[in-house]
């Protein structure tokens, strides 16, 4: 299955008061928009909500393609 653009699927994720996330998942794999602004570092817990929010959208992607999603971080 291939998504298009139409089908493509964000939602915000609130990280910590000074910063959120909106994460866009869809055929062009996935997109991060920062609140305000992409940080130099994260926190250790805004990074641990980064990756729950990160797999809750991967999973859907996931479940829309039906097929594996794989991560690399580097």
């Amino acid at each position: 299955m291939q998504l298009s653009s139409e089908s493509a699927e964000s939602k915000t994720f609130r990280l910590s008061r000074r910063l959120s996330v909106d994460i866009t998942v869809g055929a062009a794999g996935m997109t991060c928009e920062w609140d305000p602004e992409l940080p130099e570092r994260l926190t250790a817990k805004e990074l641990r909500l980064y990756r729950v929010a990160r797999a809750e959208m991967l999973k859907r992607l996931a479940e829309r393609v039906g097929g594996a999603v794989v991560v690399v971080e580097v």
